[in-house]
């Protein structure tokens, strides 16, 4: 597949929001750099975002380490930390901490090439949601808490859960929207930059 044809695809997704067709299409343009290039794009955004991560768990030192660890060695420790199975609970920290894992995993030189190119796609995925997540709970502290103590009951007049009903407000949001489409059309002019050099 032509690689102009992946990131107009991409590009095209992104304006759409269509995860669905986001992810796969990563994975596709992903597959068509170095991995090493890729690899550092979903770093680059793990440590764009690992400072918002740590005002919330100061005490996540492995975090940090992780990363550095994988921008030092290109691979993943021997073993990944026992932290990283944990809840951390703020706004986008399971998907940092899930992205960090899948990084992590992208990196296994054992496991085959595509299943690598998938994790690193899902990482930058789960990035980017932490970054939304982070963003909108920020500017709407009451609803995480309120989500947190009530997020499992029912609503009276619509018969959704309520966390149901507060992640439709917070995906729905405009400046949400926005920045989600704004980090996808990033990625895809890295990814063509790298393509190019």
């Amino acid at each position: 597949m032509d690689e102009h044809d992946t990131l107009a695809r991409l590009r095209a997704a992104a304006l759409e929001r269509d995860w669905s067709i986001l992810q796969d299409t990563l994975a596709d343009a992903l597959s068509e750099v170095e991995y090493f290039a890729g690899l550092e794009i979903g770093l680059t955004r793990a440590h764009d975002h690992l400072p918002v991560f740590e005002q919330h768990h100061p005490d996540a030192s492995w975090a940090r380490a992780l990363l550095v660890w994988l921008a030092s060695y290109g691979a993943p420790p021997a073993d990944l930390p026992m932290d990283a199975g944990l809840a951390h609970d703020s706004p986008g920290a399971n998907n940092f901490v899930a992205a960090l894992v899948e990084l992590a995993r992208s990196a296994e030189r054992k496991t085959p090439y595509e299943n690598r190119i998938r994790f690193l796609a899902n990482a930058i995925g789960n990035l980017i949601v932490a970054d939304l997540a982070a963003y909108w709970y920020a500017e709407n502290a009451d609803m995480w808490a309120f989500q947190q103590e009530h997020g499992s009951e029912i609503d009276d007049e619509t018969g959704e859960p309520i966390s149901q009903i507060v992640y439709a407000s917070f995906w729905l949001d405009e400046d949400v929207a926005a920045r989600d489409t704004a980090a996808w059309i990033a990625i895809a002019d890295q990814l063509e930059r790298k393509m190019k050099g």
